[in-house]
Formats: C-alpha cells, structure tokens, sequence
C-alpha cells in the first residue's frame, strides 16, 4: 500500500506543471504572452522588472499557480555593471572604459 501511494505520487510530481518557461513582451499593462493574455505587471516579481522597457522581449518563469511571474531575462539586451570594462570603437580607434557609476 505505502509503495503504491509513493508510486501516484511520483507520477503526480512528474506530470505537475510545478513551474514554466514563457517569453513575452511588454505592453504599457504588463507582459504579452499571447494574443489572449497579457500579465498585469502587479503579478511581475524579480531584480530585472525595474529595467523593462516597452517593446522588450523578455523570458518569464511562471510560477506554479500561476500568480507570481519571474522576469529572468531581457532579450537581447546587455547590462554595464560597476567595474566593468567596456571598449568604444570610433573612426578605428578603440578606447576602454571602466564603468564607475551606472544609473537607471
């Protein structure tokens, strides 16, 4: 009895949709997923959602339940941190920077 109510458990585990991967993009109201569902961006959790712009892809891990939304990348976009090194090229020079203060 014990091995057939682990054995319903495992498989219930194993089909649970615990979390997923989405990709949306955003709109003035939240992340648009699909025609029919746009996130409110109140759902929206996570460091980068201060960085979105309208009109950026982003990648999204649903919660299970479906009430939290992490925003776990911006497509295609990079970020400068403090100290990091950047290089300018211009009419064939290159130049190298360090980063020493980056604001939003």
């Amino acid at each position: 009895m014990i091995n057939e109510i682990k054995k319903i458990i495992q498989n219930y585990l194993n089909n649970a949709k615990l979390c997923s991967l989405m990709l949306g993009t955003v709109v003035a109201d939240g992340i648009k997923v699909s025609d029919k569902l746009t996130i409110p961006n109140e759902l929206m959790e996570g460091n980068l959602k201060n960085y979105v712009y309208e009109g950026d892809k982003v990648r999204l891990i649903r919660n299970y339940g479906g009430q939290e939304f992490y925003v776990v990348e911006i497509v295609g976009k990079e970020f400068v941190s403090k100290g990091s090194t950047i290089t300018l090229t211009r009419d064939g020079y290159s130049y190298e920077y360090t980063v020493e203060e980056v604001s939003r």
